[in-house]
């Protein structure tokens, strides 16, 4: 039997609406009853075990039972024949009598699906080329069962189109490994490769307690893995490098340097003893851009771009390091080496064929190798081109996915972003050169769920692209809403899905700066409108500065820029008209769910909407302040006030608007006197001046500390995983850390020695590890702020690292010390 495209699976929803309808109003009427004749071998195949109880379970929840028995005898009344005529008696016997097409596929992870009429009987048999296919098979029968609510005629043969199908991973926990929940929900979606516990978590440090904790980290890992290998999946590690404990490179005698021949015995030893340890891992997947995955007592160091002095290229730094690597991984143990070419720069490898074609030269082998690159030359922006570092050596690759909705956070209760439209057109365009190299496709996000948010609707998306990558995507939309909504609410439903990218893009995107750089999405971050700079320092100029960029590349299509907006808006509006239309299909509680996600949608898009005017209004005023300007700025701010009032208050609402709120505040400061702003912002110092006044101030904390030795009271201590920028206030024995920007601080460590006293004293921080800015003071005790100390912590760009810090205090007022901060004005 040949393979057909999955359409042919498919029937008119509505020709099974009026009996999935009667099915629901009287289901002990409409039962229907299936045999499931399955041989003793298929049933004990843990993969073929879950999938049969999940068609049991989607077949309970639209009428019909299904009852599995041996293959021993015929059975009366439906049936589902498990296995082909190989492995199944009863499909022998059927296939004999020529009854069943008798032709299997070779193809192990592909199936076969015959429905046929037999002495009155409705008989479907399901064939996998090997026990995992016909899981497979028993999966799309379950994906069947859920959009139609009964069970069609399935005919036809189904190969996954895409045979590595990666669940790729990111930081310290893996993406459908976990746990056995996990893994099942993996097999739904047929992934083949799962990602487990980080290496750092694996590796056997030489040093306590990391060696004792990750021996039991293993001990589960092989668990795991043995449950996995069960599944037909192979099991995978990450790792963000290079990322290690120190006791490594004191065992090695190395140094942190490329240069250093010794280092590169440092990154082999690392994975030499990770799979000498756990033998039974089948691969790994390594990054070595926005280092971000390290914890507890682990160290990171960019061997891309740090130790200057070393004069090896980038180019011969990235090659190097995966030939080193593939020497331990593949060479002496035989196992699978996913690279992930991730980058956080316009100019290296991630976005620039030619840099990528310069590491991955013929001197790196391409045996037991896959390059994962993201679909996207950017990151989860709209405005992107498609990725142009496939098809360009022999290498094999992986085409990474990732929701692409970068304007939402775990809170922000938005409608879901739908990308399938996009994600299916670049697959395409992929694979249309007759010699490309793609060969899989890497889910990047949570572990697979079963939900209609954007994540439900990505994972299904990439379930349906990876067996055919051509299906009619607006039918994949109408499937995977029958499933969330029920068949009567798919049609209109699928419309909402499918116009949410629109919205979303036009709503949200500011298009003339979306070019240029790396980010197309500078003035918004995951639930947040980011603020630039150090307000509290600098009153807004870095901001006001970065949103004057935005003034002058947009000014010149100032009316498209807006034409934009409002298309977007508009689109959002006719969502919340369709969903109208659906309404009376759906359940109250869903129904009054999916109305405040499109009502949240609608004001997040009218406040950046509102946004964008008063940054035209705002630069307009400053560069003629006429008294029509004046009145457009003062239209503009009331607008926005109204739209951010009323996102702020509808039910649900989760986002951060500290950009907003700080430009606001220099709109009024131009409202009352425009003027005094103009000098207030020419006075204010820039990101430099300020850089500069930092590090004095940080090199008089040395002399004053030094100095006043036996009068400094050790007070606190602090260790933290800084990503952006932190304030930490402390009042008495009570810390609060402020989250700024950019992801949230992991707080190891948080220890207030003895109270700060309620008097005038001067706070000094005292570096024992950290990136620049290194720890200063923003603010000191003051009766004014109640004697809170603020200290502010900006790790600046490039990945993140830990902030390790002692905190005195010196019963001295700061201006006797010469340490008041030395900012112009007041912080607070």
């Amino acid at each position: 039997m040949k393979p057909v495209s999955c359409c042919h699976f498919f029937l008119p929803l509505s020709c099974l609406l009026a009996g999935a309808a009667l099915l629901r109003g009287n289901p002990a009427q409409a039962e229907e009853r299936w045999a499931v004749v399955v041989s003793d071998a298929l049933a004990q195949d843990e993969a073929v075990k879950l999938a049969l109880a999940d068609v049991q379970e989607a077949g309970t929840a639209c009428g019909l039972v299904f009852l599995p028995q041996d293959d021993a005898a015929w059975p009366d009344g439906n049936v589902l024949l498990v296995g082909g005529a190989e492995s199944n008696v009863q499909s022998g016997r059927l296939a004999a009598a020529g009854v069943l097409d008798g032709e299997a596929t070779n193809d192990d992870e592909g199936y076969t699906l015959q429905t046929v009429a037999n002495n009155g009987q409705r008989v479907l048999c399901v064939a996998g080329g090997s026990p995992i296919g016909t899981a497979y098979g028993l999966y799309w029968i379950y994906d069947r069962l859920r959009v139609y609510r009964a069970l069609p005629d399935l005919n036809g043969a189904r190969l996954p189109a895409l045979k590595v199908r990666v669940g790729a991973a990111w930081g310290r926990r893996g993406h459908g490994g976990n746990t056995k929940a996990q893994m099942r929900a993996a097999l739904r979606m047929s992934l083949n490769w799962v990602a487990g516990p980080a290496v750092l978590d694996l590796v056997p440090w030489a040093t306590e307690p990391e060696n004792s904790t990750n021996a039991q980290h293993r001990e589960d890992a092989r668990g795991l893995i043995d449950y996995a290998h069960r599944l037909h999946m192979k099991y995978f590690s990450f790792a963000n490098e290079f990322t290690f404990h120190p006791s490594l490179i004191q065992e090695q005698g190395a140094e942190l340097s490329p240069c250093d021949p010794q280092f590169w015995g440092v990154v082999q030893e690392k994975f030499r003893k990770l799979f000498t340890a756990l033998p039974e891992l089948d691969g790994i997947e390594l990054c070595n851009d926005d280092i971000s995955g390290f914890w507890d007592n682990y160290r990171a160091y960019d061997l891309l771009h740090e130790t200057p002095e070393c004069e090896w290229s980038y180019e011969k730094r990235f090659r190097t390091f995966v030939q080193k690597v593939h020497e331990v991984v593949a060479g002496e143990f035989g196992k699978t080496y996913f690279h992930f070419t991730w980058g956080l720069s316009a100019h290296e490898q991630h976005v620039q064929p030619a840099v990528f074609r310069e590491i991955f030269t013929q001197d790196i082998p391409t045996n037991n190798l896959y390059l994962v690159p993201k679909i996207t030359q950017g990151d989860r922006w709209w405005h992107q081109a498609y990725n142009n570092t496939f098809n360009l050596t022999p290498h094999e690759t992986i085409v990474c996915f990732e929701p692409m909705n970068y304007y939402e956070g775990g809170d922000s209760n938005i409608f879901p972003t739908f990308s399938g439209q996009y994600f299916q057109r670049g697959l395409q365009y992929l694979l249309a050169p007759s010699r490309g190299n793609v060969r899989g496709a890497a889910t990047l996000a949570n572990a697979p769920g079963d939900a209609w948010d954007t994540y439900g609707a990505y994972a299904y998306v990439l379930y349906r692209l990876m067996w055919d990558p051509n299906e009619d995507m607006r039918q994949i939309a109408r499937d995977f809403c029958a499933i969330q909504f029920g068949p009567e609410a798919a049609e209109t439903m699928a419309e909402l899905y499918l116009m949410s990218p629109v919205a979303y893009k036009y709503g949200l995107h500011i298009e003339p700066i979306s070019y240029g750089q790396f980010n197309s999405f500078l003035h918004m971050r995951v639930g947040t409108f980011p603020v630039e700079g150090f307000p509290t320092v600098d009153g807004g100029h870095e901001h006001v500065e970065f949103l004057r960029e935005i003034y002058l590349r947009c000014d010149p299509w100032r009316e498209e820029t807006l034409e934009d907006l409002n298309h977007g808006a508009a689109v959002a509006d006719q969502m919340i008209g369709k969903f109208h239309e659906a309404r009376p299909s759906l359940q109250p509680t869903i129904a009054a769910e999916v109305e405040q996600r499109l009502n949240m949608t609608r004001l997040l898009l009218a406040t950046n909407n509102a946004y964008v005017r008063l940054i035209f209004a705002y630069f307009d005023y400053l560069e003629r302040d006429s008294g029509g300007k004046r009145v457009a700025l003062q239209t503009a701010f009331d607008n926005l006030v109204a739209a951010r009032d009323a996102f702020m208050r509808a039910p649900g609402y989760g986002y951060q608007l500290f950009g907003i709120d700080q430009f606001m505040l220099n709109a009024k400061a131009a409202l009352d006197d425009v003027g005094a702003a103009k000098q207030a912002l020419a006075s204010a110092p820039d990101r430099v001046e300020l850089e500069a006044a930092v590090a004095r101030q940080q090199e008089q904390y040395k002399r004053v500390l030094a100095q006043y030795a036996d009068k400094a009271v050790h007070f606190a201590h602090f260790e933290m995983l800084i990503d952006g920028q932190e304030l930490l206030h402390i009042a008495g024995d009570k810390p609060r850390v402020e989250h700024l920007r950019w992801d949230g601080p992991l707080v190891r460590e948080m220890k207030i020695l003895q109270p700060l006293p309620k008097s005038s004293v001067t706070v000094i921080p005292k570096d024992l590890y950290s990136r620049p800015l290194h720890p200063f003071v923003l603010e000191q005790p003051s009766p004014e702020n109640g004697f809170t100390v603020r200290i502010y912590l900006d790790d600046l760009p490039g990945g993140q690292d830990w902030f390790n810090c002692d905190l005195y205090y010196i019963p001295e007022p700061p201006e006797k010390l010469g340490l008041q901060p030395p900012w112009g004005f007041s912080t607070k």
